[in-house]
């Protein structure tokens, strides 16, 4: 078996070439989309949630193209690549079944409730839902802290591409990056962004599904994969890598805890994700046979796509490069994905990835970056002075975004995290444990209350902060990950069925509004 593997390679002119007009041209779609729907707007609310006449085709490849971001396309190959079959557990196998319970669970309810309460975002769902101004407020901070961790680790997807391709500076390759975003933002809100992620969603399932197949077969099948891996590291080929420590991030795929908690990372990250619930806000009311057409679009285009592309592709790059990527202090085991683009597909596949890439990445930015705007703007500006003309709020809300694309931009430039998707994972966890039940558990329970809603963003929040330090922030770590999950999802249930069981629940008014007999008794059950 050989043991001489590829290093990084330089930049060849088809690549950057190719990378070049791949990104003008996702660039040119952006700005033409935005333009379009820039058209169709013609209030606040309306930048904010469109027109809610979205079909289940634009919604559900939105959908895809959001839970399709840098964690997905780039930052799990990494995680695979680095520690073999173990990080598939992580990287790949529950992306199968964990996105599909966002249709069934949330997708109808977020687009009835967000009527009912005439509603323009989540955030103000959660506050309405709960008759409540103090947990809007404090739902939009929450939120505001974890989308800006996320974000950082979608920004280093994007310029970890770019200086694979063009072996530009950092500084040039995240700018770049940024400078896209905000055009596209600030022409076309909620309807525009919906359009670019739909069209990149899509765009993303077929390039994914297409390097995840060739990779394969460009390795010969599993078996030379397995024999290449186990000359090089015999520990790459456990599915439970014991040799690995079981605190720290690794306990995901060192330990039994840490892999139970995986399919709980994915489902609740999923569901609870406010960039994923929000596709649903501008969508249109479905039928049954819309209903089954959203599911179809989001699992063929999100599920499959993805494990391969973040399964195989790790895999494959570790039997080329062996651990050469890992000597990139800048972007290291994240640049798997491209570079094994560029190794088995040359220029052609390649300029087909990044572009792909500066998708996935862009689009779930931009997608998290409108939130946090509209939780400045219309969750706490708006909430607290209902005077403030749609103007003021459409200026301020162009400076934040740029402001909330510069803050990720300087921290990922400065301090870039050393694993993206494990880095990503600490926020995916928090945002999970938290709005799985603030938000979509409520859409179900006609007994949740306001005080259960915020004892539950208070102590997820907290535990998600402390679970940072103790996982990432000190020498040797203090636990696993995956106990910090089951210490972050247990908690928030507590904290949520506690807090509503000692307390008074919303106006009945608002209750008959939200929730008919039927309904009614299930809550009850």
């Amino acid at each position: 078996m050989s043991t001489t593997f590829l290093s990084i390679p330089e930049p060849s002119t088809g690549m950057v070439v190719g990378s070049i007009i791949g990104a003008a041209c996702l660039l040119g779609l952006a700005v033409l989309l935005g333009a379009l729907a820039k058209r169709q707007w013609k209030s606040y609310d309306e930048y904010l949630v469109g027109k809610r006449d979205i079909g289940p085709w634009v919604t559900g490849l939105a959908l895809t193209g959001s839970y399709i971001s840098g964690w997905a396309f780039c930052g799990s190959t990494a995680v695979v690549y680095k520690v073999g079959f173990s990080g598939m557990w992580f990287a790949g196998i529950w992306t199968l079944v964990g996105i599909i319970p966002t249709v069934w669970l949330a997708a109808t309810k977020t687009r009835e409730f967000s009527e009912k309460l005439g509603s323009a975002t989540i955030t103000e769902t959660i506050g309405r839902r709960f008759e409540s101004k103090a947990l809007q407020t404090l739902v939009a901070v929450s939120m505001l802290f974890f989308l800006f961790i996320y974000s950082v680790g979608q920004l280093k997807a994007a310029g970890a591409v770019w200086y694979a391709v063009t072996g530009l500076p950092p500084f040039w390759c995240l700018l770049i990056s940024v400078i896209i975003a905000w055009i596209f933002l600030a022409l076309g809100g909620y309807t525009g962004t919906q359009w670019f992620i739909a069209v990149k969603g899509a765009f993303l399932g077929f390039v994914g599904g297409v390097l995840g197949v060739w990779a394969i077969i460009h390795a010969g099948g599993f078996s030379n994969i397995s024999d290449a891996l186990m000359a090089q590291k015999p520990s790459l080929m456990a599915l439970m890598d014991p040799t690995l420590p079981k605190v720290g991030v690794t306990q995901l795929f060192s330990s039994m805890v840490g892999i139970m908690a995986t399919p709980v990372i994915f489902v609740t990250m999923a569901v609870g994700f406010p960039h994923n619930v929000s596709r649903f806000l501008g969508m249109k009311k479905l039928n049954r046979r819309d209903f089954i057409t959203l599911c179809a679009v989001v699992w063929l285009t999100a599920g499959i796509p993805v494990m391969l592309d973040c399964s195989s592709n790790g895999l494959v790059a570790r039997m080329i490069f062996g651990e050469n990527l890992l000597a990139n202090k800048q972007w290291g085991p994240d640049l798997a994905a491209p570079m094994l683009a560029w190794a088995i597909g040359g220029s052609g596949l390649i300029s087909l990835y990044v572009t792909g890439l500066v998708g996935a990445a862009l689009g779930t930015l931009s997608a998290m970056v409108f939130i946090m705007s509209a939780n400045v703007t219309r969750d706490i500006i708006k909430l607290w002075r209902p005077q403030t003309s749609d103007k003021s709020l459409l200026s301020l809300g162009y400076v934040l975004i740029a402001l909330f694309l510069f803050l990720p931009f300087y921290w990922t430039l400065k301090r870039p995290p050393e694993l993206l998707a494990l880095f990503m994972g600490l926020a995916a966890m928090g945002l999970g444990a938290i709005f799985f039940f603030v938000n979509v558990i409520s859409y179900y329970w006609k007994g949740a209350t306001k005080l259960g809603a915020m004892l539950t963003v208070i102590y997820g929040t907290i535990a998600a902060l402390w679970g940072g330090w103790a996982v990432f922030g000190r020498s040797p770590a203090l636990l696993g990950m995956g106990t910090m999950e089951w210490i972050l999802i247990g908690g928030c249930a507590v904290t949520y069925f506690g807090g509503s069981l000692i307390s008074k629940a919303p106006s009945q008014e608002l209750l008959d509004k939200l929730f008919d007999k039927k309904k009614v008794a299930a809550g009850k059950a």
